[in-house]
């Protein structure tokens, strides 16, 4: 069995019960706030509230004011805006609320998605060139340009005033641009520096749109924007809390006609929408045309008015996710065989691995699925001719994106976050890169971050495993990064019946302690069976769900990892 290491949260246990009592909370439930850091009375009552008064003034961001003068100009004087966003998810989404907005407040507006595969990530030339030429006076990006110092002086000089809304890591010199709006930048005193490319533009819009007041924009967009949120894993903590909230609650009666779409296809069974349903089943399909070609059907579907033309784009989103998962599933294989066949990279605290013939659009799920498998920063390249382009992902602990900045010499080009970043490289330079980053590396992780970690929030006894404290729990959601799905932990507790699921892909058995029988799941953990019977005492690390079966519910144990327990 994977040998995982388990991390028991500390916490102040005066302050716990404190907490329980002033908020007439469990001190299961006080636990797992104290555990996220939301341990003031102030931070607990914003969020177990979620309202959208704790929303912030858009104008705290750097250059808010500029862009909004700007902007406003273009429509006293007839200019017309051109939206420019990147072709992931987030992306697809800023594009689609700030075109939808503009329009209806009577702008003369279009929009851009570059190509992946022809242009690549961010702002290029060639584009701007096609843009200037429809006519276009004002660009405003999204979800992309913090980076795009040379491009921002091109636009410049061929007659574009360029307002740039990022939420990406700035490097040392920001683009001279009209406007350059991203919390991240180190002279922005925003409070909340995590928005995702959709939750800067809405800002935008709020600023822009002073006869609407911040519920009515959240009831036209909350659902686009807490799906561009989730799908870029944004922390769901302060605003992105309050705006994935809001939009979960609006996803089935979406007035979208493009979503409602692409739910009616891709979602059986009526169930509910939650941060996993957005992460696994919605994005995946919006993601598959941006990583096969060209991502624009994605923003028809969410601009179109037509019920028929959404349904048959949604149709064809599912198709393009097919044969995207069939193609990653070929590259998973080859990336691992590359690592069997090349022995002097096992080693390496960074797993660089370059192909012919991959498809550089889909690098970068492999590389999640890579780190993920070795539990190792990974960087992937798809060769084509004399240059490369690269998708890496990292681990808990390892800044990924300093990493490249370190490195940048060797690099055309590079762009992301701590945890995930695009590069493109010379061919002839990737065994170099290599090299230098594992050095860098070196210096950078600590052994101990290289084993994978269960963060277990509390070890209870069985008696608490009840429906009422799953709905105690549920208040805290929507979960994801920074208020994750809480874990907890049972110890010395009886497998009574063992069993897989799912030709043997999945683990079922049901426990016994404290005569009390727990049912519980593993999914993706059917190798387990062939460590465990019936009668081994076990310690189990887990998530709580509530199992409705044909009208039978039961609280069931999401398993998370399993130990042989010692027994005395």
């Amino acid at each position: 069995m994977l040998q995982r290491n388990w991390l028991l949260k500390e916490f102040d246990k005066n302050r716990v019960i404190e907490i329980s009592k002033e908020f007439q909370i469990s001190p299961l439930t006080s636990i797992i706030l104290y555990n996220r850091g939301i341990t003031e009375s102030k931070e607990i009552a914003e969020f177990l509230n979620c309202s959208l008064e704790n929303l912030h003034d858009p104008y705290l961001l750097k250059d808010m004011d500029k862009a909004v003068s700007r902007v406003k100009q273009a429509k006293e004087n007839n200019e017309k805006i051109t939206i420019y966003g990147d072709y992931d998810v987030d992306g697809i989404t800023s594009i689609a609320i700030l075109y939808k907005h503009l329009t209806h407040l009577g702008f003369d507006v279009d929009y851009y998605v570059p190509d992946r595969i022809q242009e690549g990530y961010g702002v290029n030339r060639d584009a701007l060139d096609k843009i200037k030429a429809s006519g276009t006076k004002v660009l405003i990006t999204v979800d992309t340009g913090i980076t795009a110092v040379e491009e921002t002086e091109y636009a410049k000089s061929i007659g574009m005033d360029i307002i740039i809304t990022d939420h990406h890591e700035c490097k040392e010199k920001i683009p001279e641009a009209y406007a350059a709006i991203d919390p991240k930048r180190k002279d922005c005193k925003y409070p909340f520096k995590n928005l995702a490319g959709v939750g800067v533009a809405f800002k935008f819009i709020q600023a822009l749109d002073e006869q609407s007041t911040v519920s009515q924009l959240m009831d036209k967009y909350a659902d686009l924007i807490s799906l561009g949120t989730v799908a870029d894993i944004s922390p769901l903590v302060d605003e992105n809390r309050i705006m994935v909230t809001e939009g979960l609650k609006k996803f089935k009666t979406t007035e979208n006609i493009g979503l409602k779409a692409l739910i009616d296809v891709s979602i059986t069974n009526n169930k509910a929408i939650t941060t996993s349903t957005i992460g696994y089943t919605i994005a995946p399909r919006i993601n598959a045309s941006g990583r096969l070609g060209c991502a624009t059907r994605s923003v028809e579907m969410f601009l179109t008015d037509d019920m028929a033309k959404a349904r048959e784009l949604a149709e064809g989103l599912c198709e393009e996710n097919t044969i995207r998962q069939q193609t990653e599933q070929k590259m998973f294989t080859e990336a691992i065989e590359y690592i069997e066949n090349n022995p002097q990279i096992k080693n390496d605290q960074i797993l660089i691995i370059p192909h012919q013939n991959w498809h550089h659009g889909i690098v970068g799920i492999v590389s999640s699925k890579i780190t993920e498998k070795f539990y190792k920063p990974s960087i992937l390249f798809a060769i084509d001719g004399d240059e490369a382009k690269g998708s890496g992902r990292s681990i808990s602990g390892y800044n990924l994106f300093e990493a490249l900045e370190n490195c940048g010499d060797l690099l055309e080009k590079f762009g992301g976050h701590e945890l995930a970043a695009g590069l493109s490289i010379k061919t002839e330079k990737i065994e170099e890169f290599r090299e230098a980053i594992n050095k860098n590396a070196a210096l950078k992780i600590d052994e101990k971050a290289m084993a994978p970690t269960v963060s277990i929030d509390a070890v209870i006894k069985p008696t608490y495993i009840t429906f009422e404290t799953v709905d105690e729990i549920n208040r805290l959601q929507p979960f994801g990064v920074e208020n994750p799905s809480p874990i907890f932990a049972v110890k010395g507790i009886k497998i009574h019946k063992i069993s897989t699921m799912s030709e043997n892909k999945h683990l079922r058995m049901t426990l016994l302690k404290d005569g009390k029988f727990l049912d519980s799941v593993g999914f993706g953990m059917g190798e387990y069976y062939n460590y465990l019977k019936e009668g081994d005492f076990i310690n189990v690390a887990f998530g709580l769900d509530i199992n409705d079966y044909k009208g039978y519910k039961n609280v069931q144990l999401i398993l998370k990892d399993i130990k042989l327990a010692e027994v005395n």
